[in-house]
């Protein structure tokens, strides 16, 4: 995987509509115990993930650790993470499609100096 790429790429005439919709077509039936993403749910994995790819476009290395450490805390801590006081328990597939984002986020890295 290259920086920069994180599942289908926009504009490619097989990728889905989201990656968020992608995400939760396959955790769907990947875990038969596991039930699918809710709208919501894939909604929240999908603005994390445009977040990561907004600062990985940006090359802004403090908005790329930023949104890192916000997946980090949304998928392994999902009860410290801020403003989450009084909110329900994640379900089991949000943490699920969270780490699967968490893993694939750790391969964005930006370059040391700038290309020009």
């Amino acid at each position: 995987m290259t920086p920069g790429t994180m599942g289908p790429q926009p504009g490619t005439p097989s990728a889905p509509r989201s990656w968020a919709l992608h995400l939760a077509q396959n955790l769907a039936g990947a875990a038969p115990h596991t039930p699918a993403l809710t709208a919501a749910e894939a909604a929240r994995v999908q603005r994390h993930r445009d977040q990561l790819m907004a600062a990985l476009r940006a090359q802004d290395r403090l908005a790329l650790v930023s949104a890192k450490q916000q997946v980090l805390e949304a998928a392994f801590c999902p009860n410290d993470a801020p403003g989450t006081a009084g909110a329900p328990a994640a379900s089991p597939a949000l943490r699920r499609a969270l780490r699967d984002l968490s893993w694939r986020m750790a391969a964005l890295l930006l370059p040391r100096s700038p290309r020009h």
